[in-house]
């Protein structure tokens, strides 16, 4: 230990630690959101670990020294940073309301090193226990007030939970990397990251997964719907600022298009290809007052491309280039340029298997001046079309709509519609599938006898089971009445319908009064009027899979799921049966 005194007490004298950055991921498009500042010793004789050093420093009383030598090299080497990019410097929670920290991050100082208070985001470790909770969370409020981002770290690992993140209310969550280390192989992480998942969207909290290191378990997270990642699989910290490679911005892109529209309910969206208007570009040599002229005479060209070699490079839109050239002296000033000298190169694109409802609501957080600027679309890399925020808006509204009209007013799940169109998708694809049908018994009678407030409270009971047992994406449906339908596309449907059973019986008591279930039945009259003696509701399970037979058509598989819905329902109690 006194030689990792020794140690620590040369790096900070002598300044002995560099920057490095690692690419912060949306698992979405592949675009990067940001990136974290990590530290690195640069004398190679001073041997120690970084999270020793940390460790080592809290015990000598030096962390508030090494934090501000870490932070100031960050912030020094952030003048490379990709305009509009996010910096996350990690922060110790008990220095955060340090008044020198404060101090260390005013606008005018911030300024010098060409940085926005909106673009740095402050990590907070959860591993580290708040010692005045108080003054913590006012020095939080303080800098979300000032435009700060807030991210709490190694969510899953630490001291304060949930209590933490419902206190702080971050922009950002992210996952311990013990949380996503083979998560593909292990359904009980992929259950706490889908709640996680459900909980930030709810919350407005932006989701981050870090340690990815294999194909699989990227795959896995942008499945359960993770919306930023970091790893190395995507990206080693470097002392540059470094795009992630094509080949994993495509795996991502392409991995998220087809689990996105492998999901039933959001497959009714559109991929932005369809809404994509060709435009015509300009060469980046091209002298801005004859693309003025061009925009003068053609009140049409709304937008202009800069593309180099089928590569777009370059945007402006009229309102910009008209503000520039119109002015008393701007046509003289600028008109001799080329284009390239003028163009902006920081605008929203996305590739042109992105739906509809996901580029719409990526437009909407841009910054507000940039807000209704169009969308430029690429195919394999290459510049595509652009797309209208009006258009984006206008077909999501639509079909909003449209869903909400083939939805179960009470559930919320698909209706007939929407599951015609799936089954019959799984049906004469070529993918494996497990589609199940879940019937309630004698669920009439405890309608009858308890209410039709009561059964409405059975039937979202019953949806609630099947959504929370749905961690690998199956489709969920509401047939009405009290018939639901689960479409998975695996075919080992069992453990999914042993799950629900086994919940099922379990809540379905808290529905009944005391003494119905002490005698195990309930008294009501059956459709006849007459007074007759009925058990308590149960489930009937049966369930259809591409294991051994390949259908034809639909009526073939209706058939056959009704011959096993007979057979199940001759069954008393709870049962299933999969062919």
């Amino acid at each position: 230990m006194q030689k990792n005194f020794e140690t620590l007490r040369q790096i900070i004298d002598g300044g002995f630690i560099k920057p490095v950055y690692q690419p912060i991921v949306s698992l979405q498009d592949g675009e990067i959101l940001g990136y974290e500042a990590l530290s690195r010793i640069t004398n190679e004789e001073l041997k120690l670990n970084i999270e020793a050093m940390f460790q080592t420093a809290d015990k000598m009383g030096k962390l508030w020294e090494l934090e501000t030598l870490c932070r100031t090299r960050a912030l020094e080497s952030s003048v490379n940073k990709p305009e509009c990019k996010k910096l996350f410097l990690n922060v110790n929670s008990n220095i955060i309301y340090d008044e020198k920290f404060r101090n260390g991050f005013t606008k005018k100082l911030l300024e010098e090193y060409g940085i926005n208070a909106d673009d740095i985001v402050f990590e907070i470790t959860e591993r580290v226990a708040v010692l005045d909770n108080n003054v913590f969370f006012a020095s939080i409020d303080h800098y979300k007030n000032q435009q700060y981002g807030i991210a709490i770290d190694d969510v899953g690992s630490g001291f304060s939970g949930l209590n933490m993140i419902v206190d702080v209310l971050p922009n950002f969550l992210k996952l311990d990397m013990n949380l996503i280390r083979n998560i593909d192989k292990d359904e009980i992480k992929m259950s706490l990251c889908k709640a996680f998942t459900a909980f930030c969207k709810n919350s407005n909290i932006l989701l981050i997964a870090e340690g990815i290191e294999t194909e699989e378990e990227l795959k896995a997270l942008i499945k359960l719907g993770v919306q930023y990642g970091q790893g190395y699989f995507l990206g080693i910290p470097r002392e540059t600022f470094e795009e992630i490679t094509p080949e994993k911005a495509e795996l991502i892109s392409t991995h998220y298009s087809k689990c996105y529209i492998e999901n039933a309910k959001s497959s009714v969206y559109p991929i932005v290809e369809h809404l994509c208007k060709k435009k015509e570009v300009f060469s980046p040599e091209v002298k801005a007052a004859h693309i003025y002229e061009l925009v003068r005479a053609n009140p049409t060209i709304t937008e202009i491309c800069v593309v180099e070699d089928d590569i777009i490079v370059g945007f402006l839109n009229r309102t910009y280039l008209n503000e520039l050239m119109g002015g008393q002296f701007g046509y003289s000033i600028y008109g001799k340029k080329p284009i390239k000298e003028l163009m902006k190169t920081d605008f929203f694109k996305t590739a042109h298997t992105m739906p509809v409802d996901v580029v719409s609501r990526l437009a909407m957080q841009r910054p507000y001046e940039h807000l209704y600027d169009p969308i430029v679309v690429e195919k394999t890399g290459k510049f595509f079309g652009v797309v209208t925020v009006k258009d984006l808006l206008d077909t999501c509204t639509r079909i909003q709509v449209d869903v909400a009209m083939h939805c179960n007013p009470l559930t919320g799940l698909p209706g007939n519609l929407l599951l015609e169109k799936e089954i019959k998708d799984r049906i004469l694809g070529e993918g494996p599938f497990c589609i199940t049908y879940y019937d309630l018994d004698n669920f009439k009678a405890y309608n009858d006898a308890y209410g039709f407030s009561n059964g409405d409270l059975m039937l979202k009971m019953v949806a609630d089971i099947l959504q929370t047992q749905a961690v690998k994406n199956e489709f969920i449906g509401h047939i009405g009445g009290d018939d639901f339908i689960v479409i998975a596309d695996y075919v080992e449907g069992e453990p999914f319908c042993d799950a629900v059973l086994e919940n099922f019986s379990r809540e379905v008591l808290s529905l009944y009064r005391n003494e119905d279930i002490e005698r195990g039945y309930i008294v009501s009259k059956n459709r006849h009027g007459v007074t007759e003696n009925f058990p308590l509701a149960s489930l009937s399970i049966a369930g259809i899979t591409s294991r051994k037979k390949a259908f034809r058509n639909v009526d073939d598989f209706s058939r056959d799921v009704a011959t096993l819905k007979k057979i199940c329902k001759q069954h008393r109690g709870n049962y299933y049966e999969i062919w």
